[in-house]
């Protein structure tokens, strides 16, 4: 009896282990945010925008602040993430630029040299990437800009 609950511990054991192993490894890292991107697609109220706007955007992220400079100006954002979330959300503030004070709650995500941001400047940040018509969200697609040597 007391082999066959062992063993039954250790089968269950054994089938929810690489679950907990994969938890481990997808856990958001906000390190590989910092640095700078270059913007893939911008995307709001489910119209895309003009590449032509976009192509000499350059986005900044540091430990705690986000600058965006592009043809509209240099705006300087701070922000706060929960990494406890599942996607992780983050606090957005202008501190700087048109639109100081302004704030919005979004969700963010990192794979590999790709972030993407979906946010929306109501009460509650969104709950999937994607920006439809309707929705007021805006949904960022950035590519890590490649170093300079």
């Amino acid at each position: 009896m007391r082999t066959a609950i062992g063993l039954g511990a250790g089968i269950f054991l054994l089938a929810w282990s690489p679950l907990g192993a994969a938890d481990r490894d997808d856990k958001f890292d906000a390190d590989k945010m910092v640095g700078t991107w270059s913007y893939v697609s911008v995307q709001k109220n489910g119209q895309k925008a003009d590449s032509d706007n976009i192509k000499e955007g350059k986005v900044k992220i540091a430990k705690d602040k986000i600058t965006l400079e592009g043809s509209g100006g240099t705006f300087v954002l701070k922000y706060k993430l929960d990494t406890t979330k599942k996607p992780v959300t983050i606090d957005l503030e202008i501190t700087e630029g048109d639109g100081q004070g302004s704030t919005a709650k979004g969700i963010i995500e990192v794979k590999g040299d790709e972030l993407k941001l979906c946010y929306s400047m109501s009460e509650e940040a969104p709950k999937q990437f994607e920006a439809k018509e309707g929705s007021e969200h805006r949904l960022v697609i950035l590519k890590r800009a490649a170093q300079k040597k």
